[in-house]
């Protein structure tokens, strides 16, 4: 820039001229910064007062040295490079260098200039400015020199990455952490350095620090120069397109902190270890004295019930302790059902009154809408009666007691815990006793911890309300001051879709009562518990099948999986366990039932959704008949509609007589030399007869239907050499009146599906006996029955029509 436009004594008249001229030569004069105009080719022709006061120049010197004079010679070339390319593109220029001051001082000033076009478009003229910003950057130096002496000093990693993970630097504590130069992170991945476990995590962490979060306390693990790895404690901000993350190596503390852990969990099961030694060496005393005392001759029959009642009471008393200890461990194996808490609470109320006693009010809180939660059933109403001996303890056996239910939006923060969102049931029991010292309300949940005298008071009861909740997903809440009371409140989870798990009702097929019978496969890798069971199944007129593994099981079904009426199965095994057979069994064969058995499963515990009849250890034989009993009838009924589904599809009920199947009655009744002869079909209360040779009635009840026997087994011929002999027929209407059935002999009339419609049967007065060959040809004959069952209700869809 030249000194054209300005005299010794200061600026001359602004160039553009006009009364616009002279408004911005006095507004250009009023501002606090240095104002300055230029010619197209960049020569100065004008500038305010204050650049002259700040630079204190003559109009001579100015013009001689031009503006590159006063700039530091330091910045000059970098200012002089950026004002040509901008007179060059026609572009805004800015650029910060230092300009000498009157006394010598170099300053840190702002340098702006646009141009300004004429009417032609070109550019007419420069306008500049020149802002003051040395203190800013001397604040900004010494800010840097700051980062850069925390950057060098910190004993803390820092690190920047780009939103990719590529490191971009590292200060020297990396080296002192890790052992890496930072030449060697530089420029490579974070994934270089990770262990293979976080590598996930950890780019999940890294997006969403691109999208603008920020990372508080996040662990990874990074590999060191030796070898081993390091645990790394993160806190992290995106800004500029990267991240600038911090690091504490915690690597010792998590391990101190674990050994801590450790130690209380040691201490923790010497307490449990003595609490159950004790409790079980009790009822291990009251079985061994009462076997004993049975085994003495001497024994009155009196005593000997009572010894039998007390090893009874025992058991059950031991199943109890070691349900509320995997109730406590969270390693019940829970069947949550959804039901409604108010309604439990007020069918539960009156046993909780008898259980507290007349001098202490129970009374209840309970909404009038229902408040549906998703749980077990009998472990929530043992967590409330737990909670009420509690609070009866508390009182002395003489206060008032109160039970409430309501929905809640999350749940409330206390002491150590945070709030958790989303709907909740708050169960609370609220007492009137002597409270709980401060001291106790941490310890209150532990296992065998009590402030009762000895002998009045396990410890568990407590324990298993807190196992409950957290196994439910929920929470236990206990508010209390010394001598006023205290108040428990139990969080559960609100089930999300009202009515699941509820009773739906669904269309049954009535089925005949059912006896005991039938074939158990047993999967027991315990040679005597498998013992056990086959005695056991066996006095309750089952057969069974014992395969001491998994794999056995299967090779059993695989052969003749048909005989099986269920599979009672163990869970803990080697190998596959019980909830992977039931899963390849049901893949398998989904029509045979599936029963579990077990004392603890960790996977019975956290997975409630296995879908599987589920028989805890220890169990009762009336436990076993009636889950086994129920299974067979779950089958008996799913079979049962599939039957009546495929005899509907034939389309041959109530039809007419057809010589094609009176021919094959007649054969049937030849081969026997037998008096009568039918095809029956059993219907859903009737057995219907398509054929008849020597009977004159068309139908009979099928309570009283020997072909509603016979269709149970589609394998095999069914035969009852002497009904009088019979326990399954000795009282059935046909064979005690009219026509006095003594012999019966049926094959059932089977379906692609293997589902049996009916029988071709013969029927004698007389008990009598048969020979295999005769079985087979009925066999054969009842084949060709439903040969031409089938064809003709081929020929029916072929050709809609009247019946026949």
């Amino acid at each position: 820039m030249s000194g054209a436009g300005m005299t010794a004594h200061g600026p001359a008249v602004w160039p553009g001229g006009g009364e616009g001229g002279a408004q911005f030569e006095a507004l250009a004069q009023a501002l606090p910064h240095q104002v300055w105009s230029a010619l197209p080719d960049g020569g100065l022709d004008w500038c305010n007062q204050r650049v002259f006061d700040y630079c204190g120049a003559s109009l001579a010197t100015l013009r001689a040295q031009g503006w590159a004079g006063l700039v530091h010679p330091a910045d000059v070339d970098g200012a002089r490079a950026g004002w040509d390319a901008a007179l060059a593109s026609g572009q805004a220029y800015e650029a910060e260098f230092r300009v000498r001051r009157f006394d010598g001082e170099y300053r840190w000033h702002l340098s702006r200039a646009a141009p300004l076009h004429g009417a032609d478009g070109r550019i007419a003229r420069w306008m500049g400015s020149n802002t003051d910003i040395h203190e800013r950057r001397l604040a900004e130096a010494r800010s840097l020199r700051d980062r850069d002496r925390i950057w060098t000093l910190s004993q803390e990693l820092m690190l920047v990455c780009d939103y990719e993970g590529v490191i971009a630097a590292v200060n020297p504590a990396a080296t002192r952490m890790l052992g890496w130069q930072e030449a060697e992170m530089r420029g490579r991945a974070l994934a270089h350095f990770l262990h293979p476990d976080d590598l996930e995590r950890t780019a999940a962490e890294v997006c969403k620090l691109a999208g603008g979060a920020t990372t508080l306390a996040f662990e990874n693990r990074y590999r060191a120069r030796e070898g081993g790895w390091r645990l790394l404690n993160w806190t992290a901000v995106p800004d500029g397109g990267f991240i600038h993350a911090v690091a504490r190596d915690v690597t010792r503390e998590r391990a101190a902190e674990e050994a801590l852990r450790q130690s209380q969990k040691m201490e923790a099961v010497g307490q449990l270890t003595g609490g159950v030694a004790h409790d079980f060496n009790n009822l291990l005393t009251i079985i061994r004295t009462s076997i004993d005392l049975m085994q003495r001759r001497s024994l009155a029959p009196a005593q000997h019930q009572r010894c039998m009642a007390s090893i009874g009471n025992a058991v059950t008393r031991a199943a109890r302790l070691t349900g509320q200890l995997l109730a406590f461990a969270r390693r019940q194996a829970l069947q949550p059902v959804g039901f409604d808490a108010a309604g439990n609470v007020r069918a539960i109320g009156d046993m909780i009154q008898t259980l507290v006693g007349q001098r202490i009010q129970v009374a209840l809180d309970l909404p009038d809408t229902p408040c549906p939660i998703h749980a077990d059933p009998s472990q929530f109403d043992t967590a409330l009666v737990n909670m009420a001996v509690n609070a009866r303890d508390a009182m002395d056996g003489e206060g008032r007691l109160t039970l409430g239910v309501r929905r809640v939006r999350g749940i409330p923060s206390m002491r150590a815990q945070p709030a958790v969102p989303g709907d909740y049931v708050a169960v609370w029991l609220a007492d009137t006793g002597q409270g709980i010292s401060p001291e106790h309300l941490d310890t209150i949940f532990e296992p065998f911890f009590t402030t009762k005298p000895v002998g009045l008071g396990t410890g568990l009861g407590l324990s298993q309300v807190f196992g409950f909740a957290k196994q439910s997903h929920g929470e236990i809440h206990v508010d209390s001051r010394p001598g006023e009371g205290a108040r428990f409140t139990l969080y559960l989870p609100q089930q999300a879709e009202p009515g699941r798990g509820l009773p739906v009702e669904e269309d049954t097929v009535e089925l005949p009562p059912e006896g005991p019978g039938g074939c158990v496969l047993v999967v027991e890798d315990n040679a005597e518990v498998a013992a056990s069971v086959q005695q056991t199944l066996e006095a309750l007129g089952y057969s069974a099948v014992l395969a001491r593994s998994a794999r056995a099981a299967l090779a059993e079904l695989a052969h003749d999986a048909g005989r099986f009426t269920a599979v009672f199965s163990d869970v803990v095994m080697a190998g596959m366990d019980g909830i992977e057979l039931g899963r390849e069994i049901r893949r398998r064969h989904p029509e045979l039932p599936i029963v579990l058995s077990s004392g603890y499963s960790k996977v019975l515990a956290t997975d409630a959704s296995h879908g599987f009849e589920l028989l805890p250890k220890p169990y009762s034989v009336d436990a076993l008949a009636r889950l086994l009993h129920a299974a067979a009838a779950e089958r008996s009924q799913r079979h049962e509609r599939i039957r009546q589904g495929e005899l509907d599809a034939l389309r041959i009920l109530d039809t007419g007589d057809e010589v094609a199947y009176d021919e094959l009655t007649r054969l049937a009744a030849g081969f026997f030399d037998a008096p009568v002869a039918l095809i029956s079909l059993v219907d859903r209360d009737r057995q219907w007869f398509k054929s008849r040779v020597g009977l004159q009635v068309r139908q009979t009840p099928r309570e009283d239907a020997f072909c509603a026997h016979a269709i149970r087994q589609p394998g095999e011929v069914m035969v009852v050499a002497d009904a009088h002999a019979d326990p399954r027929f000795r009282h059935n209407r046909l064979v005690t009146g009219d026509p006095h059935i003594r012999f019966y002999a049926g094959a059932p009339l089977v379906t692609a599906s293997g589902h049996a419609v009916g029988t071709l049967c013969v029927i004698d007065y007389q008990a009598r006996t048969v020979d295999p060959g005769q079985l087979e040809r009925l066999r054969e004959l009842a084949a060709q029955v439903m040969l031409r069952l089938e064809q003709r209700h081929g020929e029916a869809e072929a050709d809609p029509g009247p019946d026949a």
